[in-house]
């Protein structure tokens, strides 16, 4: 009998279908929609700094990282002899 009724309500989805509803669709980047900026929502001006911003600010930290690469290396080499230095020295009761 639950199979039956089962069947009963898969013909009944199958032929009495209704029209798809359209869906708002989330604008991901659309270049001229960026270029009317005023007509922006909160959101979308807040997605678009991020999306121009990050590659500005993620070149200058590789440029400076580059440019003092030698003296970060050498910080790091300094820390990690001072940790281990530093743990011979410090008795904890």
């Amino acid at each position: 009998m639950n199979r039956l009724n089962d069947l009963r309500v898969l013909f009944h989805s199958f032929f009495n279908r209704q029209a798809p509803q359209k869906r708002q669709m989330k604008r991901v980047f659309q270049w001229r929609r960026y270029l009317e900026w005023k007509d922006l929502t909160p959101e979308e001006k807040l997605s678009a700094k991020r999306f121009l911003l990050v590659p500005i600010f993620a070149y200058l930290i590789i440029g400076i990282f580059n440019q003092n690469f030698l003296l970060i290396v050498l910080l790091l080499i300094g820390y990690v002899l001072y940790k281990k230095l530093e743990k011979g020295g410090i008795v904890k009761k």
